[in-house]
């Protein structure tokens, strides 16, 4: 059986921020047609049995669900469950409560420093909700991971991100670099001369010490390489596993992503459909979606990215390649490397 190591589900489009790139496009009320408790059971008890490793609740905000204590107690008693909330609701006793519930990790969105993250999330005064929310989360005895979004808003302060995140001593720090799909516009994103240099920064800081990895940066694996480590070898079960903080893109390849209503994505940028899990299980679409499984062989991606030596652990990020060319196979515009055989 083919199975992911991560499965994240978008447990509502409710959220009581603006984000300029919210993915969902998140809206304050909740919709009809979520997932039930009982759904969601169900779901994990099929992602227990096929393998997952890591279920992460995510949103919207999960927490403006009032049986979200209650999906976790279950979801948490048969899988490692994590929570990637807003922020926006939780203090002390909420923070409790998820710990209470059985939350092995948690993790904030943090951007910058306050007039940079208040101006990206589009609410006043988030920067001081996100630092109250890490805070209680890390007073209840969850571990915090903290996530950033790389885009024109902050691409020329990051020593003023670094030092900002660090202040919080999180646990871990994710630094995605922003893809114009949900709100975010292609205005927002950096260039690719820019995102060379993020990977190149970020390797210092790994250097460095710092606890630091990127996520929807395939070609941090190529820097890797360049500045000294090897490749991340293809990983046949699990698709592309993380390695000194780099990984291929994993849409539909050791990831997976269930939106609101039970449909099932590659990954929450990349808005194909793949089938959903009110129809046939998430094991089933997983393993024989067409999709998904174009999104394993290497051999079907095109252009450059097709004879690139780096197609097996890189592969180009397909959410970034589908939002600027419409074709999810296509070579990643956003990667500047030239293949050894496009030179030879």
């Amino acid at each position: 059986m083919v199975s992911p190591f991560v499965v994240v589900w978008e447990s509502t489009k409710a959220c009581d921020f603006a984000c300029k790139h919210c993915r969902a496009k998140a809206i304050p009320n909740r919709l009809p047609g979520e997932l039930t408790k009982e759904e969601v059971s169900n779901l994990v008890d099929d992602l227990r049995q096929s393998g997952v490793k890591l279920f992460i609740i995510s949103g919207g905000d999960a927490l403006k669900r009032e049986d979200i204590f209650e999906v976790i107690q279950d979801s948490s008693k048969k899988i490692t469950t994590a929570i990637s909330p807003s922020g926006s609701k939780i203090d002390e006793n909420i923070a409790r409560k998820l710990k209470d519930s059985g939350v092995s990790i948690a993790s904030i969105s943090i951007d910058g420093p306050e007039e940079i993250h208040d101006n990206f999330r589009g609410v006043k005064g988030a920067f001081k909700i996100a630092s109250k929310a890490v805070n209680s989360l890390q007073n209840a005895g969850i571990p915090v991971q903290i996530n950033s979004t790389v885009s024109k808003y902050n691409v020329n302060q990051l020593d003023k991100l670094k030092e900002t995140i660090l202040s919080f001593k999180p646990v871990s720090w994710d630094i995605f670099i922003l893809i114009p799909t949900g709100r975010a516009t292609k205005d927002m994103m950096i260039s690719p001369e820019e995102g060379e240099d993020v990977m190149r920064t970020v390797y210092k800081w790994r250097e460095e010490g710092i606890n630091v990895r990127m996520t929807c940066t395939p070609y941090y694996v190529r820097i890797n390489n360049e500045l000294g480590n090897r490749p991340l070898p293809p990983d046949i079960k699990y698709g592309r596993r993380s390695i000194n903080g780099a990984r291929g893109c994993m849409a539909g390849n050791g990831y997976a992503f269930i939106s609101y209503d039970g449909t099932v994505y590659p990954c929450g940028f990349l808005p194909i459909p793949a089938g959903n899990i009110r129809e046939r299980k998430f094991s089933d679409i997983y393993e024989n979606s067409p999709i998904f499984k174009a999104l394993r062989n290497p051999d079907d991606l095109q252009g450059k990215c097709g004879i690139c030596e780096y197609r097996t652990v890189c592969g180009g990020c397909r959410a970034r390649a589908y939002s600027l060319t419409g074709n999810f196979m296509a070579e990643d515009p956003f990667c500047l490397y030239t293949p050894i055989r496009v030179r030879i």
